[in-house]
């Protein structure tokens, strides 16, 4: 049986898992993400192929930020890994690994792993919305990944949030509003709380015990998510909504959100063109991009054996 080693490319680590061709794990593992320029970089990514070459490495199959031209291994952007910009990386890797390379958008590689065995399986059209920092996205047509004309479709984040004034995604954006650090923001607003010395976990400890605030900061957050759902919809049309990142483990998120969006459409019924679309949560947690990152490989790129 082949083994794939998958690596997921964060701002702050870099997880890596061997994985078999059914995604099934046999080691994982994380290090610090390097600031310190490509080559350093390249010597990180090289340094993990290295500690499995020894297991028959079929390919490398990597998620990562930024906008990514997924056919050739070209990074037209790297979000913070601002020196990955401009560069082709599957020709750099090419010098130093002896195994095929493929590279995709980390919000993308996400809906991939929904389309192959997670919640947008079988599904025929569909948005991934991964809350995090910022709203990472992917748009689902025909049951395959839509990356658009130039790579970008799905990014959420730069939605303007305000119609009336000139697009400025600084300070008027969808990550803005309902990014993680804003939920974190309300709570610590509505408790008098300095938002530094809160985070999701607390915020989330407290709703779960019934705390009002927490409850009310919750759904104010939603009120914005759903918002953004239902306008996408307008557009888009699809059949469901899978909700990612850390937050959509917690059951209370998912259940305000229902609850608000049919709060919101239900004056509307009858008189808007759109149908709500079902909301599920996404099926996979920490690994989904490596997930993703290989069937990217073996089913669009035409790896599999």
């Amino acid at each position: 049986m082949a083994n794939y080693l998958t690596i997921d490319v964060g701002g702050t680590n870099i997880k890596y898992a061997l994985m078999s061709e059914e995604a099934e794990i046999a080691a994982k593992g994380e290090i610090p993400t390097p600031y310190e320029g490509l080559e350093v970089f390249i010597d990180t990514i090289v340094n993990l192929y290295e500690q499995f070459a020894d297991q028959e490495i079929a390919a490398l199959a990597m998620a990562a930020p930024g906008k990514i031209d997924s056919s050739t291994g070209y990074f037209y952007t790297s979000g913070a890994l601002k020196y990955i910009s401009g560069v082709n990386l599957k020709d750099r890797l090419a010098e130093r690994i002896p195994v095929p390379f493929a590279v995709e958008n980390d919000a993308k590689a996400a809906a991939l792993a929904e389309i192959w065995m997670g919640s947008m399986h079988g599904i025929t059209n569909g948005e991934v919305i991964v809350l995090g920092t910022g709203i990472g996205g992917a748009v689902i047509i025909n049951g395959a990944l839509y990356r658009g004309s130039t790579f970008a479709a799905g990014e959420f984040s730069v939605i303007s949030t305000r119609l009336d004034e000139p697009f400025n995604p600084h300070d008027n954006s969808w990550a803005g509003q309902n990014g993680v650090p804003a939920l974190v923001k309300g709570y610590a607003e509505r408790i008098g709380a300095d938002p530094a010395e809160l985070n999701g976990r607390i915020l989330f400890g407290k709703a779960n015990e019934g705390d009002p605030d927490a409850l009310a900061a919750i759904r104010k957050y939603c009120e914005g998510l759903a918002t953004g759902i239902i306008s996408l919809q307008t557009i888009l049309d699809v059949d469901r909504v899978s909700i990612g990142g850390g937050i959509s483990r917690q059951p209370i998120l998912l259940d305000t959100l229902r609850e608000v969006i049919k709060e919101i459409n239900a004056p509307l019924e009858g008189h808007m063109p759109y149908t709500l679309p079902d909301i599920q949560p996404c099926s996979f947690g920490n690994d989904a991009n490596m997930i993703g990152a290989l069937y990217h490989y073996l089913y669009e790129l035409g790896g599999a054996a």
